[in-house]
């Protein structure tokens, strides 16, 4: 097999980093709301419907994002994979409600919807302030929900169960005092944990690990895909074979090829061709693997790493 072999396990988003996926998601949520004309947008024209719907939609789509990063990292891998996501999803709704307010009242009359307050979530939200946030929750939360638990349903399908290994991520599982054969006979069950996760089609070798919010970019000899999880505990069951070099970014040791210095920013180039950068903070560390060897080169700003 190739080792630029894609496996995306159905996903929806394939290989594409959450950055570029979302809003081209968001661009099709747009475009579709504004050809149904759900009651939402009663009475707008079209160009007032679009900027109705693109200022609605970006907004939930930024929350989905903001409470992705602050709940699922800290979940995932802990609770069933539904769970977190879960959460997530309400947590997203929780965020843009105050949000959506704010920014209703701050609309221009003409991008405002008809409303005929016969609703009883209208006649509520109307009491106040706080009795509109609750309203808005209420009323945006299953569609936000229900768009986010769809976006990931694959990821959820491909999930594999966990096996009988002890599990890296369970605090009560997690080593003591164990002698160091213990020790290494965990290591071993969490690193088999972790790569027992990946497409059968992708083996055994993994040269590199890239966090994108709670997916994990798992790079093989033989090609890449996308998994649930977080960077710290992919790092944590890969154990020593490796560093996380870089916040977003863990590598194999013996994956590297040669160190790039150029000016004050230094990335490993690996032996898939893929180019990671390192933290400030782990130059020396990922330096004194190769001490002064020729793995090590410098280059100027405006140069090609093969000069």
């Amino acid at each position: 097999m190739n080792r630029n072999t894609i496996v995306s396990n159905g996903t929806v988003f394939g290989i594409w980093p959450l950055a570029r996926s979302m809003p081209v998601v968001g661009g099709l949520v747009v475009i579709t709301l504004v050809l149904v004309q759900p009651e939402a947008s009663r009475g707008l024209a079209l160009p007032e419907r679009v900027a109705f719907w693109v200022i609605n939609v970006g907004l939930a789509l930024a929350a989905l994002y903001a409470a992705s990063w602050l709940v699922l990292p800290r979940l995932m891998n802990r609770l069933p994979g539904w769970l977190p996501l879960l959460v997530a999803g309400v947590g997203g709704a929780a965020l843009v409600a105050p949000v959506g307010v704010l920014v209703e009242q701050l609309l221009p009359v003409s991008l405002r919807p008809l409303e005929d307050g016969d609703d009883w979530l209208d006649a509520f939200a109307g009491r106040g302030w706080w009795q509109a946030v609750i309203g808005e929750f209420l009323e945006s939360t299953p569609e936000i929900l229900g768009f986010w638990m769809i976006v990931n349903l694959p990821f959820l399908v491909s999930r594999r169960s966990g096996s009988d290994s002890p599990d890296p991520d369970d605090p009560d599982s997690r080593p003591t005092d164990l002698d160091k054969s213990e020790a290494s006979r965990y290591a071993e069950a969490a690193r088999a944990e972790f790569i027992g996760r990946l497409p059968e089609a992708l083996g055994k070798n993994v040269l590199a690990i890239s966090s994108d919010l709670h997916y994990l970019h798992v790079y093989t000899d033989r090609g890449r895909c996308m998994i649930l999880g977080s960077l710290q505990q992919a790092a944590e069951a890969m154990g020593e074979v490796g560093l996380r070099v870089h916040r977003a970014h863990w590598v194999a040791r013996r994956a590297i090829v040669k160190i790039v210095k150029n000016g004050n920013e230094w990335s490993c180039l690996l032996t898939n061709d893929l180019k990671v950068p390192i933290s400030r903070r782990n130059k020396s560390t990922v330096a004194g693997w190769f001490g002064h060897s020729t793995r090590i080169v410098s280059v100027r700003k405006g140069d090609t790493e093969a000069a």
